[in-house]
């Protein structure tokens, strides 16, 4: 397949603050082409879960056709994320016997450990949406990227199992079809994200995306190369424009205006003589603030926020791995001072990153706030790529596509 006859994938990034769709192909080996986008508000998603399903459908229909409009082209399919507090991650093991008389590593004992891996016991108000491989280890040889071609009698897999909520789910189901849309693939949120943000070496290295948006922040830590621990904090930058709202006795819409104009996480790099105004409400006269008394307000919830995260890389256990330190992306890492605030808090070096890799509109979404509609792109391509050389070579029964696919996702 040339990069010509890439198909179009369309993204849809169901946010707590907005909706985001994001249409675009491959157009090289890491190069990803925009040519449409679409935002709306998105009344009916709460912490990363959706509340109000005729809201979110609509929302979505709205912001679809904004992108349909700018791509000249009308899309019916989607790739969408997953996220919220019904999410779990967790790392399991499975061990099999090479049997062939080679004793050689096959593709279908890759598939056999990792199904044996993921033979564990799931809730049944759980579904399995991702089972990611982290390293295999075929008798004494361990840390092994791709054990196919080796020799060995005995193979064994670790892999990271990401669940959701059935209910989670059915409603994201829901939304997509009463939009009028077929959906794709479902992805992790945090690792569309890192898709869009992390380098191979990056993850070779140690490396922790956190993506903080408006209802939640999305953690996934890289070790090896490979995925090794996934979480969701149910905080995010709605809660720091509620305690903005409610500190400067103003409405939510505009304390959202000032937290992005004006909000510092440091109140030792703010000014003690910058002011600015509040608008008028409810016939009440507009007022001068000082920059300070917003500081005051936001870095305690931004911190206690960084608090949650440093729990949860503790309880990773892969803290000390993280060589590569942090990596923060999403809207809510645009505000001022928060690198040097989470550097201070998590104690590892940080940086912010948007998505790379981007030609067409690029100036439309070349922000932290994109990287997961990015990411679900880059993911999606990577897998129909390889599903259609394969196609083209001749392996095209529906046994192999699966175990293709399978094996793209569990290496990503």
């Amino acid at each position: 397949m040339t990069y010509d006859d890439a198909p179009i994938i369309t993204a849809l990034d169901l946010g707590s603050s907005l909706i985001k769709v994001v249409i675009g192909r491959l157009v090289g080996d890491h190069e990803i082409e925009i040519i449409g986008t679409g935002v709306y508000p998105s009344a009916g998603i709460k912490n990363g879960s959706i509340v109000n399903i005729e809201t979110t459908t609509k929302s979505i229909i709205e912001a679809f056709g904004d992108a349909e409009l700018m791509a000249g082209q009308e899309v019916n399919t989607v790739v969408v994320n997953v996220s919220g507090k019904s999410v779990n991650g967790f790392n399991e093991k499975g061990i099999i016997a090479v049997t062939n008389r080679e004793r050689i590593v096959s593709e279908t004992d890759i598939m056999r450990v990792v199904e044996a891996a993921q033979a564990v016991h799931i809730p049944n108000d759980q579904q399995v949406i991702h089972v990611l491989t982290k390293e295999f280890k075929v008798d004494d040889q361990v840390n092994i990227k791709d054990p196919i071609g080796m020799t060995g009698v005995r193979l064994e897999a670790e892999v990271h199992i990401v669940s959701c909520g059935n209910t989670a789910l059915n409603n994201i189901d829901r939304c997509v079809e009463q939009a009028g849309l077929l959906q794709m693939d479902r992805v992790l949120s945090s690792l569309a994200s890192s898709e869009a943000i992390l380098t191979s070496g990056e993850k070779d290295l140690g490396t922790a995306v956190i993506d903080i948006g408006a209802g939640i922040c999305d953690i996934i830590i890289y070790v090896d190369g490979g995925i090794a621990f996934s979480s969701v904090v149910p905080f995010g930058g709605f809660h720091i424009t509620s305690d903005i709202s409610i500190g400067l006795k103003t409405t939510v819409e505009t304390a959202e205006v000032i937290k992005k104009r004006y909000g510092h996480t440091r109140i030792d790099m703010v000014d003690p003589t910058e002011k600015f105004e509040i608008p008028s409400i409810s016939g009440r006269p507009s007022r001068s603030v000082f920059r300070q008394e917003l500081v005051e307000i936001l870095e305690p919830r931004v911190r206690e926020i960084l608090e949650m995260i440093d729990h949860e890389l503790v309880r990773s256990g892969f803290k000390s791995s993280l060589a590569g330190g942090v990596i923060l992306t999403g809207g809510t890492s645009l505000l001022q001072g928060i690198e040097a605030t989470a550097e201070e808090v998590l104690r590892l070096s940080v940086g912010r990153a948007k998505p790379a890799g981007l030609s067409g509109l690029v100036d439309k979404i070349s922000s932290p706030e994109y990287a997961t509609a990015v990411g679900l792109i880059k993911y999606s391509s990577k897998i129909q790529n390889l599903e259609q050389r394969n196609m083209h070579s001749g392996s095209d029964s529906d046994g192999w596509m699966k175990k293709v696919r399978r094996w793209m996702e569990n290496n990503l």
